[in-house]
């Protein structure tokens, strides 16, 4: 293998883990700081693998901009003079043309879309009109695939090309994956079972000849605790019946859905009274059809007493209510329309409720909005097949503890934990704490005063530093009664939930280019994390407080569970470093290259705490004076 750079202090010691790893078909979780070189070492490694056998690389990465880094590396291999050939994939939101010809196609989501697509390519196949770029693809054949697979594209400049040749990016992506030897996906393309299946066919390969790369794999757990998780809300239930008053489908015996449909909604409002605090807003249900304690109300007990009918009759109307969702999805597919049926998406979640009780999963009512849940608690649910692999890749900046994260994806109880220290001068970053603050929720709500302290500390700190200064915050809310408290002379970009991504970087963009400025986010928010502020345009963080999970039933139960299958470690694995890894993550913008300077000051008396985590870690005596002293060394 041909390397287009020199390697530098620590990138042997990587590759040389990576390889023993991969030699014995293992698994590695690595930590490295930014500018390690990760995504470079980790291809510098694997690439040998592929060349010199029959296995292939899947690269799996959060966000697009990780799946352009890893093309840039490939195609700095390729100019060393390797032979490579890689695909960049995404899913038809991003990679599909016709949707810009097609209103019901564009405001589709990924199922309706597929549905569309699929029949769009029967029509073309029967030379009907279909899809033009469809039709274009099964002409050109194999020389498409010759011409193409030479290239290694970012899957936008991949997708432009294309469709400037008026051939669909997707399909033709998929055709190409047989010849790729590197596929560079989202998480969801390789963790979700029913996709990953289809991949590997496209691929033409089996899972015990893919050397799996995983990149940010911190945020892996969540990630998968939340692919295997779903929720059926109240507006669901009220588009399911204006769906049947158009259709006027009737159930068996010429029984009106409407009336089960209402009685779902009393179901889960009797619950929500029943098993919600007026602290909380969701309630545990028991995981059992009928509860342990026959007083206490299930899902399925409030269904049979309220419809006064016995458990095999609401199982086959909810299987009836399925089918007649899919009548409408076909009867709109049929008539050129998206086919969503509100109806079909009810009727299938109460199948799954009904159908499967696991150990793994718990089950909620919860409101605003009033909402039926069953929340996944073990991510290796989604990961466990990973143990099937050639060999597995983790990598992150902030993946501590190592061995935490090996047993919550479900890696070999062998593994490979590596920490690669920094390389950056130790001089250019300066990490402290404040001891006279707190955002323990117990403590602000005793001592009313410690809030204007903590204002004050922010102004403080605002008024003595020039340039663009990071406040990240533990919640929305937080961030929320900071912004309406602080007095700021400086212009300030925020986040709020729920902010479009457009939005977001336009904020970003706009910040980065001020001077003097303040941003304001919160941790495990975007700002926080995945987004690089190079040079000056970020040279201080203010953490404000530790983001501890929301206490309430869902994160009992999760720790609860932790402490049942890790021996006792749910508070570990549930609450510590889960926090530590937000935190050290929005720490971690401010220094992203040898050259950057930064000082982090994260506000917060039980930092202290977290030494293990952030050695470099002092205690603030004049926060002021250490700010000048920092930035005039």
């Amino acid at each position: 293998m041909k390397l287009p750079y020199s390697l530098r202090a620590n990138q042997s010691k990587i590759i040389d883990s990576i390889n023993l790893a991969l030699n014995e078909r293992n698994h590695l979780v690595l930590e490295a700081p930014t500018g390690s070189g990760k995504t470079f070492t980790s291809l510098a490694a694997a690439l040998p693998f592929i060349q010199k056998g029959d296995m292939k690389i899947v690269y799996c990465v959060r966000t697009n901009s990780q799946q352009k880094q890893v093309i840039y590396e490939l195609q700095q291999f390729k100019r060393s003079g390797n032979e490579i050939k890689a695909v960049a994939i995404q899913g038809r939101e991003a990679l599909c043309p016709q949707q810009k010809n097609d209103a019901e196609l564009k405001k589709s989501n990924w199922s309706e879309k597929s549905k569309i697509c699929k029949s769009l390519k029967l029509k073309s196949k029967l030379g009907e009109n279909g899809c033009p770029f469809y039709s274009k693809l099964l002409k050109g054949g194999d020389s498409l695939i010759k011409k193409w697979s030479s290239e290694i594209l970012t899957a936008q400049d991949f997708s432009k090309q294309a469709e400037e040749e008026g051939v669909c990016p997707y399909e033709l992506n998929k055709l190409l994956l047989k010849e790729a030897q590197v596929v560079i996906v989202p998480y969801v393309y390789f963790f979700d079972e029913f996709i990953r299946n289809y991949m590997l066919g496209w691929m033409g390969i089996s899972i015990d000849k893919v050397i799996a790369i995983v990149d940010e794999a911190h945020n892996l757990p969540d990630w998968a605790r939340g692919a295997a998780s779903e929720s059926m809300t109240l507006k669901s239930i009220n588009l399911a019946i204006s769906e049947v008053k158009d259709y006027g489908y009737q159930l068996a015996e010429g029984r009106d859905p409407v009336h089960f449909l209402n009685l779902v909604e009393a179901a889960m409002e009797k619950l929500s009274e029943e098993h919600i605090s007026d602290e909380e807003d969701e309630g545990h249900l028991p995981s059992h059809i009928v509860s342990l304690d026959s007083e206490v109300a299930t899902f399925e007990t409030e269904m049979m007493s309220l419809g006064a009918m016995t458990l095999y009759r609401l199982k086959q109307d909810s299987t009836e209510i399925s089918k007649m969702g899919q009548q409408t999805r076909q009867y709109l597919l049929d008539h050129g329309k998206r086919p969503r049926s509100y109806l079909g998406s009810v009727g299938d979640f109460l199948c799954r409720w009904f159908d499967s009780i696991d150990s793994h999963t718990i089950r909620l009512i919860g409101k605003k909005p009033l909402r039926l849940e069953k929340v996944c608690l073990d991510p290796r649910v989604m990961t466990g097949f990973l143990e099937d692999t050639a060999g597995v890749v983790s990598m992150s900046g902030t993946i501590s503890p190592l061995d935490m994260f090996r047993d919550l994806v479900g890696l070999k109880p062998n593994t490979i934990l590596e920490k690669v220290e920094s390389i950056f001068p130790l001089k250019n970053k300066k990490v402290v704490y404040l001891d006279d603050v707190t955002t323990s929720y117990n403590e602000l709500n005793s001592k009313p005063s410690l809030w204007n302290r903590i204002v004050s500390k922010l102004e403080l700190i605002n008024n003595n530093f020039n340039g663009n200064i990071a406040l990240f915050f533990p919640s929305y809310k937080l961030l929320e009664l900071a912004l309406e408290s602080l007095k700021l002379k400086k212009p300030v970009y925020r986040e709020y939930s729920g902010m479009d991504q457009e939005e977001l970087m336009q904020t970003v963009e706009s910040f980065k280019s001020d001077s003097g400025a303040v941003l304001a986010g919160v941790m495990g928010g975007r700002l926080a994390e995945g987004i690089d502020y190079p040079d000056t345009s970020l040279e201080m963080a203010v953490i404000v407080g530790i983001p501890y999970p929301s206490p309430g039933v869902r994160q009992n139960a999760l720790q609860h569970y932790y402490d049942i299958s890790f021996n006792g470690r749910g508070w570990k694995f549930a609450v510590e470093s889960p926090a530590v890894r937000k935190l050290l993550q929005a720490a971690g913008r401010v220094i992203r290259s040898e050259s950057d300077r930064g000082f982090i000051i994260i506000a917060d008396n039980r930092t202290g705490r977290f030494l293990e985590y952030i050695p470099e870690l002092e205690r603030s005596d004049d926060i002021v004076s250490e700010i000048g002293d920092f930035f005039e060394a």
